[in-house]
This record gives structure tokens, C-alpha cells and sequence, in this order.
């Protein structure tokens, strides 16, 4: 897999971590927000996708609520 470098200036990761801190939210839920617009408005169907793929709607991911573990597999820790 392909190296990725992360290039973020320091004034771009402070207004993130303020932004985070304003909207009362862990800077995992302020990117899955993000990504979800951003993406969502290039690709019209990128929520059926995501519901394919993850077993769950946008709006549970957004809010970070916990997947449900498929049968048969053992309980997380």
C-alpha cells in the first residue's frame, strides 16, 4: 500500500482541533462528518454504499453508535 504523507499547516490543524472543541465533538466524529458531505455531494450514491459496506446508516456512523457484531462471531472485549 502506498505511503500517504500528511501535510497540515499549523493554523489548518488549529482551527480543526477549535472547530471540534465548538461543536462539542472528537475530531473522529468532525472527519466522518466531513467526509460524509464531501463525499456525499460528489457521489449521489455513496449512502447505499456506505450502508453495504458497513452494515450501518450514515447517521449511526455519524453519531458514533456502536455495529452491531454479525452471528457467530465472538464478543468484543
Amino acid at each position: 500500500m502506498e505511503e500517504l504523507r500528511f501535510n497540515c499547516p499549523g493554523y489548518l490543524a488549529q482551527k480543526f482541533w477549535v472547530m471540534c472543541v465548538e461543536r462539542g465533538e472528537t475530531p473522529g466524529s468532525v472527519l466522518r462528518d466531513f467526509m460524509v458531505r464531501e463525499i456525499s455531494a460528489v457521489d449521489s450514491g455513496f449512502d447505499a454504499e456506505l450502508m453495504s459496506a458497513t452494515g450501518q446508516d450514515v447517521w449511526s456512523i455519524c453519531q458514533g453508535a456502536p455495529r452491531q457484531r454479525r452471528a457467530g462471531l465472538p464478543p468484543e472485549p
